[in-house]
This record gives structure tokens, C-alpha cells and sequence, in this order.
């Protein structure tokens, strides 16, 4: 009987022991709860008066719809993402060489501005711009016969010696080239 107590008293104490970590963690919960209370509470108020200053222009019909799109079009959505991912990496990649690229453009421009080459573009640009102005208004009318003493008079004149000198250094400076050089640009 002594036996039969003991195992009794073994029984009892490990349902009190049970009965004990039961109540702990009831407290635990408790006080679980009496701390998410006041944070629950004030995030309903806030997603309440947030959805009431929407309530307008939204519907919960709005909310399904775009819930069955979303799933409806779940793969074509992974597919974009990945292909948003690849645009990041391509870019990721792409960005240390454009830099290069950029930085090597710059300084030939830079060097073409010293060399005058933009100067000479501009000019040329202002030459063409007179010469269809001219063309347009009437101005440019070639007659059926030219004298060589009318084109010797013609040339005296201040605008065409220098439209002929900026054309003759365009020409010098391109005869000036190697032929080597002439087939590689």
C-alpha cells in the first residue's frame, strides 16, 4: 500500500507540476493580451480612419476584383519581376562601362573643340543656311552664260574670297591626309 501511495503522490505532484506550467503560461497570455490591447486598438482606429478618408474611391468589390487579378495573373507577374530583375543586372553591369564610354567621348570632343572642328560645322552650317536662304528668296539665279571676267569680278568680292578661303582650308587640310589615314576614319 506504501507502494501504491508513492505512486499516487509521484501522479499528483507531476499534475501539479503540470497544473503549474499550465497557469504560467495563462499569465504569459494575459499579459500578452494587456500589451497588444492598446496597439491593436489604435491600429484599428488608424486603418478605420484611414479606409473611411478612401471609402470613396475605394469598394471592397474593388479589393476582390484586384485580388482575382492578382492571382489570375500570378505568373505573368513572376515573369515581369524577373525580367525587372534581369533589367537591374543588365544595368548593374552596363553602368561601369557606359562611364568609360562617356568619359572617352568628352575627351575626343574636347579635342575636336581645340582642333576647331565645331567652329568649322558652325560655319559650314551658316554657309548653307545663306546659300538656301539665297536659293529660296530668288537670289541664286544661274545665267545661261558665265564670262570668265564675270567670275574674276565675282571673286573680288569680301563674302566670296572668304567662303572660298574657308573652303580651300577644308580642302588643303583633307589633301594634307595620308591615304592611310583617309581609309581609317
Amino acid at each position: 500500500m506504501n507502494k501504491e501511495l508513492e505512486l499516487i503522490n509521484e501522479k499528483l505532484d507531476f499534475l501539479t507540476e503540470q497544473v503549474m506550467i499550465t497557469r504560467r503560461k495563462l499569465e504569459e497570455l494575459a499579459e500578452l493580451k494587456e500589451d497588444l490591447t492598446p496597439i491593436l486598438s489604435d491600429l484599428f482606429q488608424t486603418a478605420v480612419t484611414e479606409l473611411d478618408e478612401i471609402s470613396a474611391h475605394f469598394s471592397y468589390e474593388d479589393l476582390i476584383d484586384l485580388m482575382k487579378k492578382l492571382l489570375r495573373n500570378t505568373r505573368t507577374l513572376i515573369a515581369l519581376f524577373e525580367q525587372l530583375e534581369s533589367m537591374t543586372d543588365l544595368i548593374r553591369d552596363v553602368m561601369p562601362l557606359s562611364k568609360d564610354v562617356f568619359v572617352t567621348v568628352l575627351e575626343k570632343a574636347d579635342e575636336l573643340e581645340k582642333k576647331g572642328l565645331f567652329k568649322l560645322l558652325k560655319d559650314g552650317e551658316n554657309l548653307a543656311e545663306k546659300g538656301l536662304e539665297a536659293y529660296s528668296s530668288g537670289e541664286l539665279v544661274s545665267p545661261e552664260k558665265v564670262s570668265l571676267f564675270r567670275l574674276l569680278r565675282e571673286m573680288n568680292q569680301p563674302e566670296v574670297k572668304r567662303t572660298l578661303y574657308i573652303l580651300l582650308t577644308v580642302l588643303k587640310t583633307l589633301g594634307a591626309q595620308s591615304p592611310n589615314q583617309s581609309t581609317n576614319h
